[in-house]
């Protein structure tokens, strides 16, 4: 089998975990890494005998097919576009970026090369307790779903002593809210309305609020919530506390109840995976791209980054000055969720698709 040859752009914590799987993988080859912070290549050449560059030059290498990128939320935009542009296939960290016009420059240089495979690294869906829950919507056992839930409540208040943009850039709905929101959307579809409400008060060291709680409406009439919480002074919750509630069953957590069984929980499995592995969707990325099947437009791939990116709009920015961003956004392709920051509330209708 060939070796898919692979440049990693982006060496922070995420990077290098996916630095390790690359080079410990037998079907594909980490050729080179990239970043700006020279030490971190050096490390990473030293670690991985590889090629190391602190700028685009690595872009230029004629033997690499695959780069993958895991900058900072706010710097996904430029790696992506420029590795689209010179022809190779990109796996780009979630989310897929912070501003709606970011996304609308990447969606439009994917367009432009749409012989790129491209793909954006929404984990859960590769956790088979998920995976389990989706099989389950999708052979209507649960009925027609009408409410649902999903939290990403994690003590993140360690970052303050790791990256800065962790602390002056980072979106707790955005970095976190993602995973949860991605789960209900990949159950019950499309986002048509958000409205959300935060606050400052844990980890007030962040630039952005901590604590974050959105509701939002569904394309076939289902509603549902995500709390995303960085500075929570407890464990992560079971499964993401997911519960998702139908006319013929519920989920929550680790039970199911099914109608007719004189409302009797039963246990799930116990197939949730907390280690966050990247190994799942990696091999499938690489299928992909060793088949030239798209990924964007795979079962797989995520949802549109427009639900939550409009929800940076739905919050207001410090002052009660509200901004509401409207944009046809009928016509992209099914991508990636993604964002929101500070203070306030508001509620937001969104067009068909996001």
């Amino acid at each position: 089998m060939k070796k898919i040859r692979i440049g990693v752009i982006g060496l922070g914590h995420n990077g290098r975990a996916f630095c390790d799987i690359y080079a410990e993988r037998s079907d594909c080859e980490l050729v080179a890494v990239c970043d700006l912070d020279n030490s971190r290549v050096e490390d990473a050449v030293s670690t991985y005998g590889c090629k190391g560059y602190t700028n685009y030059e690595i872009l230029q290498d004629p033997s690499i097919e695959v780069i993958s990128i895991h900058t900072s939320d706010n710097a996904h935009r430029e790696p992506f576009i420029k590795a689209i542009e010179t022809g190779h296939h990109v796996f780009v960290e979630k989310p897929m970026a912070d501003t709606l016009e970011d996304v609308e420059a990447m969606v439009a240089a994917y367009r432009a090369h749409p012989d790129c495979i491209a793909a954006v690294g929404h984990v859960l869906r590769f956790n088979r307790y998920f995976e389990i829950i989706k099989k389950w919507v999708d052979l209507g056992l649960l009925g027609d779903i009408f409410y649902m839930e999903g939290d990403y409540i994690h003590d993140l208040r360690y970052q303050y002593y790791m990256e800065d943009w962790k602390i002056s850039k980072e979106i707790p709905m955005l970095g976190g809210g993602c995973h949860p929101l991605d789960l209900l959307r990949w159950y019950a579809g499309d986002v048509t309305e958000v409205t959300a409400f935060s606050n400052h008060i844990a980890y007030p060291e962040m630039a952005e609020d901590a604590s974050m709680v959105a509701i939002f409406k569904f394309a076939g009439g289902a509603t549902g919530k995500v709390t995303s919480l960085y500075g929570p002074c407890s464990p992560m919750p079971y499964g993401y506390n997911l519960s998702i509630y139908g006319t013929k069953g519920t989920v929550v957590r680790d039970k199911v109840s099914f109608d007719g069984l004189g409302h009797q929980w039963m246990d799930i499995p116990d197939t949730f995976d907390p280690t966050h592995s990247y190994v799942p969707e990696v091999e499938h990325f690489l299928d992909c791209v060793r088949t030239e099947k798209n990924l964007w437009l795979h079962r797989r791939s995520p949802p549109t980054p427009l639900s939550l990116l409009c929800m940076r709009y739905a919050l207001p920015k410090k002052k009660p000055s509200l901004r509401c961003h409207r944009s046809d956004f009928r016509n992209f392709p099914k991508i990636v969720l993604t964002n929101v920051p500070r203070c306030g509330m508001m509620s937001l209708k969104l067009n068909k698709g996001c």
